[in-house]
């Protein structure tokens, strides 16, 4: 069975066909960009439609020269908020992730009612990180939004709704709203859909990633490049579906390199923690603990950049990081924030210490090397402290730099795969 492969990120759509069997691209991945918004310093919005002709032309580029599929299924970033109108449509521009808007919301939430939504949420109210933070400052800035808004959703919510004419959450994505009861037995809130002034009937159900909620509808299709009637599947956020790709159990350890690294555990009986994010997975009953290591792989390229420019980027990673990696320098790189945290409530910015007019670029090189490995044993024992992992996947740009530089690495199993979110779309059609 051929399906269509959707992974929509925080700056491009890629889209792939996939053999289910196998897993396999069955013709070239398409990669279609798009621009954010940044209306001030903190923001990080999409206009809706910006966003669709991304996935309809990522779409139409991955089905142009392969065989017909059968199936649509989704991985998305998460939490992106999108609220809706009567007709369906977009109250206003999609707030992603990455946007910080909302850390007045965050910081009233946490002072009055905090350990109450830690310990049923499973999270802090992040900004950003929980879609209903989001939601209550956009609230403040327009009070008439609670009349408009008739339907909230998250990403792949809004896309299987345009695809299909059906509205859903996934159980990832609900545990990233701020209104679904993750700790305790797992609905929609009525606490915090009141606390929130969200009415309970905007929420639609919440279903697992492998669920068919609907069919592709004719007028869609032909912006898709698919057949018409093909079942989409609602998927999940994009980290869960990297461990479905992986195949992972409860001894082994995802670590995605990207703007900040992202290290990920599975388990069974899950306990909130304030500096972790702990959700459901979003296909199956397990539980995932996330944590963040804020010296991402961009940190490197912005140091070879700044400071290397004349080195091509295979002698910066291959020679020039293996000569500053176990350098002695007085350099430290403290607060270690360059790529931001997602688990932090407070804007916090990254310093370089104890610079003299002797400090050379190896020594800031140095420094940000080992605060990379710092933050990442901080990370490890936030989510799984004391474990010894099975196995290790590593994914995305600078997973090689990742395995060499890390000392827990050198003697664990790693497995670098690539593409692992989109290719944990096909593991949505596997029974």
């Amino acid at each position: 069975m051929y399906i269509l492969a959707l992974d929509v990120g925080t700056s491009s759509v890629k889209a792939a066909v996939l053999d289910t069997a196998s897993g396999a691209l069955a013709a070239a991945l398409a990669h279609v960009a798009y621009d954010l918004d940044h209306p001030t310093p903190d923001a990080a919005e999409v206009p809706a439609e910006r966003l669709w002709s991304a996935v309809a032309a990522a779409a139409r580029q991955a089905t142009l020269r392969a065989p017909e599929v059968e199936g649509i299924g989704m991985s998305v970033m998460a939490p992106a908020l999108v609220l809706l109108d009567a007709a369906d449509r977009p109250c206003g521009p999609i707030w992603t992730h990455l946007d910080r808007r909302s850390r007045a919301a965050a910081r009233q939430t946490w002072q009055t009612v905090g350990e109450e939504f830690l310990a049923t949420v499973g999270n802090r109210p992040l900004p950003g990180g929980i879609s209903v933070i989001d939601y209550r400052q956009q609230l403040v800035a327009d009070p008439y939004l609670a009349s408009e808004t008739k339907s909230y959703l998250h990403l792949n919510g809004w896309l299987g709704l345009r695809m299909t004419g059906a509205k859903a959450f996934d159980p990832a994505n609900a545990s990233f709203s701020g209104l679904f009861n993750t700790m305790t037995d797992q609905t929609w809130s009525p606490r915090w859909c009141r606390y929130f002034e969200v009415d309970p009937a905007w929420l639609p159900p919440v279903l697992c990633g492998t669920s068919t909620i609907g069919h592709v509808r004719s007028a869609v299709a032909a912006e898709l490049g698919t057949p018409a009637g093909i079942p989409v599947k609602l998927g999940t956020a994009d980290t869960s579906l990297a461990m479905l790709a992986a195949g992972m159990g409860a001894g082994d350890l995802l670590h995605v390199v990207g703007t900040t690294q992202v290290l990920a555990v599975l388990v069974d009986r899950p306990v909130a923690h304030a500096d972790r994010l702990t959700r459901r997975h979003g296909v199956g009953a397990a539980f995932v603990y996330v944590a963040h290591n804020p010296v991402g792989g961009v940190a490197l390229d912005w140091l070879h950049q700044l400071c290397f420019r004349e080195q091509s980027a295979e002698e910066f990673f291959d020679t020039t990081i293996a000569a500053a990696d176990g350098r002695q320098t007085r350099v430290t790189l403290d607060p270690p924030f360059l790529g931001g945290d997602r688990l932090q409530i407070e804007a916090h910015r990254a310093a370089f210490r104890d610079l003299e007019v002797t400090t050379d670029r190896m020594d800031l090189l140095a420094a940000l090397l080992q605060a990379m490995v710092r933050q990442h044993r901080h990370a490890l024992d936030i989510i799984a402290p004391g474990r010894k992992f099975q196995r290790i996947f590593l994914t995305g740009g600078g997973a090689d730099v990742m395995r060499r530089l890390l000392p827990e690495y050198h003697t664990a199993v790693s497995h670098p795969f690539a593409e692992g979110s989109l290719h944990g779309v096909s593991r949505l059609f596997v029974s």
